[in-house]
C-alpha cells in the first residue's frame, strides 16, 4: 500500500510545519509523487495521488487563479495540494476551504520561511524508500499466495504489516482493464484504496485491520487480515462501488475467499477466492463467496478445462449425438431439475406424461443406465453443470477466463 499524505506530513514531527486547513476526510490518501505547480499547463499530465505544492505566485495577475487550480487538482484525483503561504498567498479564501471539505480534497498550508525544496527532497527520497518497501512487500507477498520461495523470509517481510498468526481472507478481483493502467481503471483504484483507509479510520473496530493490494496478470489480490466477518459486507460495497464503472459494463468479477488462520494458510483462501472469481466471471455475477457456491466449488476448483469437458462428454456424448441430440438432454436435465417425477417433467417440458415414459425409456438404453436413483442421476447431474459452465462462458470451458 502507498505511503499515505498524513503520514508524510507528520513524521519527523512534521518538521516543515505543514497544518492541514480543509479536507480532511481525505488525509489518508495515497502519495506517489510531489511536484511544484505555478502554471496549469503541468496538470493534464497528472496521473493521481500526486502531492502538488505552490506558492501561488500566479494570484498576483489573476486573484481567483488558487480556487481554479483547487478544482483542477481535484478533478485530476491528485492526493492533496500545500500552499506556501506568507508571499503570494497571505492567507486561504474560504471559498476554497468550503470547496476542499466538500469535495474531501486535502488542502495544507507551509509558513513562507520553510525551504520548498528542502521538503521536496525529504518527501521524494521518503516516497522512494516506500516504493522499495512495497517491491519487497509486494514479492513477499507473491511468494505467500502461490507457496513458494523461503517461508521464514516472506513471513518476515509480511510480519512488518501484517499480524501473521491473525484471520486472512483473499479476496481477488477482476475488472476487465486488461493491463492498460487507462485513466478510468487509475481512477478506480485511487478510490478503492482511499476508500479502505477511510473505513479504518470511521471504524475503531477495524483499527487492527489490515490490508494489502497486489497486482496481478489479469486481476488484483486484496489480502484482508483481522477483519471482523460483521464487516466483511461493508467491505464488499467499498470494491463494488470503487468500480462501479466496471460493475455497470459487466466487467466486474470478485471472488472471496474462505477465512483462514494464519499467514501460512493464505494460499488456501486465495485458491477458493480465484475459484469464486472464476464463477462470478462465468455467471456474469459482480460477486460471488466461496462458501456460497455449493458443488460448484469442485468444479471451478478444476483449473483444467479439458478434464470437466471430457468427463461431460464421456457421460452425455451418447445423448448428444443425432437429430434428437437437444431434446435428448432437456428431458435428461427436466427429470433431474423435477426429483424424477413423471407428471412434473411432462409439465415442465409441455408434454404428456406418456410420451416422457417413452422417451425416457430409450435414453436409459442409451445411457445403457437405469436413471432410477440419485446416485444414478448424480454424474449426470455433474456433467449437465459443466455443459451449463461451458455454454455460460461462450463455450471457452469453464478454466479459461
Amino acid at each position: 500500500m502507498s505511503l499515505t499524505l498524513r503520514t508524510l506530513c507528520t513524521e519527523r514531527d512534521n518538521q516543515f510545519k505543514i497544518t492541514l486547513r480543509a479536507g480532511g476526510n481525505g488525509f489518508r490518501n495515497a502519495v506517489t509523487w510531489v511536484h511544484v505547480v505555478e502554471d496549469d499547463y503541468v496538470i493534464p499530465f497528472f496521473h493521481g495521488s500526486e502531492l502538488v505544492v505552490t506558492t501561488g505566485i500566479k494570484t498576483a495577475s489573476a486573484p481567483g487563479w488558487l480556487s481554479g487550480l483547487v478544482r483542477e487538482l481535484h478533478a485530476r484525483r491528485v492526493a492533496g495540494l500545500i500552499v506556501n503561504t506568507g508571499k503570494y498567498i497571505l492567507d486561504i479564501p474560504e471559498e476554497v476551504l468550503a470547496f476542499c471539505d466538500e469535495a474531501e480534497f486535502p488542502l495544507l498550508t507551509m509558513p513562507w520561511e520553510i525551504h520548498v525544496t528542502e521538503m521536496l527532497q525529504t518527501f521524494c527520497t521518503r516516497i522512494i524508500q516506500e516504493r522499495q518497501d512495497n517491491e519487497q512487500f509486494d514479492k513477499a507477498l507473491t511468494d505467500a499466495v502461490f507457496g513458494r520461495g523461503d517461508e521464514a523470509a516472506w513471513r518476515e517481510v509480511l510480519g512488518r504489516h501484517f499480524d501473521p498468526d491473525g484471520t486472512f481472507v483473499a479476496i481477488v478481483l477482476r475488472t476487465g482493464r486488461g493491463g492498460d493502467g487507462g485513466d478510468e481503471d487509475g481512477g478506480a483504484e485511487f478510490s478503492f484504496i482511499n476508500r479502505l483507509r477511510r473505513f479504518k479510520t470511521i471504524h475503531h473496530r477495524a483499527a487492527s485491520a489490515k490490508f494489502g493490494l497486489l497486482p496481478m496478470d489479469d486481476c488484483q489480490l486484496l489480502a484482508v487480515n483481522n477483519v471482523d466477518r460483521s464487516m466483511m459486507p461493508e467491505l464488499l460495497s467499498i470494491i463494488r462501488e470503487s468500480y462501479r464503472a466496471a460493475e455497470k459494463a459487466g466487467k466486474l468479477a470478485i471472488g472471496v475467499g474462505t477465512e483462514v488462520n494464519g499467514l501460512a494458510n493464505l494460499s488456501r483462501s486465495y485458491q477458493r477466492a480465484e475459484a469464486a472469481m472464476r464463477m462470478a466471471v462465468c455467471w456474469r455475477a459482480p460477486c460471488v463467496r466461496f462458501e456460497d457456491m455449493g458443488f460448484y466449488k469442485i468444479l471451478f476448483s478444476v483449473k483444467d478445462d479439458e478434464i470437466l469437458h471430457a468427463y461431460a462428454a464421456g457421460l452425455l456424448g451418447p445423448l448428444e449425438e443425432g437429430d434428437r441430440g437437444r431434446e435428448n438432454v432437456e428431458l435428461l436435465t427436466a427429470y433431474i431439475d423435477n426429483d424424477r417425477s413423471l407428471e412434473r417433467t411432462a409439465e415442465a417440458l409441455y408434454l404428456h406424461r406418456n410420451t416422457v415414459n417413452y422417451r425416457l425409456q430409450k435414453l436409459k438404453t442409451l445411457l445403457d443406465s437405469p436413471l432410477k436413483t440419485v446416485e444414478d442421476l448424480f454424474p449426470y447431474q455433474v456433467a449437465l453443470a459443466i455443459r451449463d459452465m461451458e455454454r455460460r462462458d461462450g463455450g471457452a470451458g469453464a478454466g479459461k477466463m
